[in-house]
């Protein structure tokens, strides 16, 4: 007997353990990311932890077998981890093969996996490379990551215009509302 597809209609859907795994690691990578830039909200969003539970990946050195301690402070983790958790968001959604949502698509560096946040980790603009800015519909909006200087480009503007034979066919609609008559 063929295994039964989940329908859309139900709770949940076919994926929808993946699509909460993807929503929570995102969500977390949100919080660490943005807690990293409030120093105040570090201490007050992070419990102090023994040293022997946070792994050696996270600090990126072994801990001192003597006493069991790191050199570094639990704040220094904070963006490393957050970058963990959007590699880890994107690996999952790979390997379903689930599309991420294009909010969540645009917010994080492909390269690095950093988090983007406007003003602090990043900068963007809009680029118009037509000559003279002619076109409006090339405006493009550029997001560049600080951490690895990588840029996005994303279009912004509207479609193009439509083609010269539509709109006289639109302007001589408008103008003879009639077709039987001639104009």
């Amino acid at each position: 007997m063929a295994k039964l597809k989940g329908k859309k209609g139900l709770s949940g859907g076919v994926n929808s353990h993946v699509r909460a795994r993807i929503n929570f690691l995102y969500n977390a990578a949100t919080f660490l990311q943005s807690a990293c830039q409030r120093p105040e909200a570090v201490d007050h969003a992070v419990k102090p932890v023994e040293d022997e539970m946070i792994p050696d990946a996270i600090y990126g050195e072994p801990q001192d077998p003597a006493n069991g301690a790191s050199s570094r402070d639990h704040s220094d983790c904070v963006p490393a981890l957050a970058r963990t958790y959007i590699s880890q968001m994107r690996g999952v959604s790979l390997k379903s093969q689930l599309r991420l949502p294009i909010e969540q698509k645009r917010s994080f560096c492909k390269r690095c996996d950093t988090l983007l946040i406007l003003g602090d980790n990043c900068t963007e603009e809009i680029r118009n490379p037509s000559r003279g800015a002619r076109k409006p519909w090339a405006e493009v909006r550029v997001v560049r990551c600080n951490t690895c200087l990588t840029e996005k480009r994303f279009p912004c503007a509207e479609r193009r215009s439509s083609k010269l034979s539509e709109r006289k066919k639109h302007q001589t609609a408008i103008a003879n509302p009639d077709p039987t008559k001639p104009a």
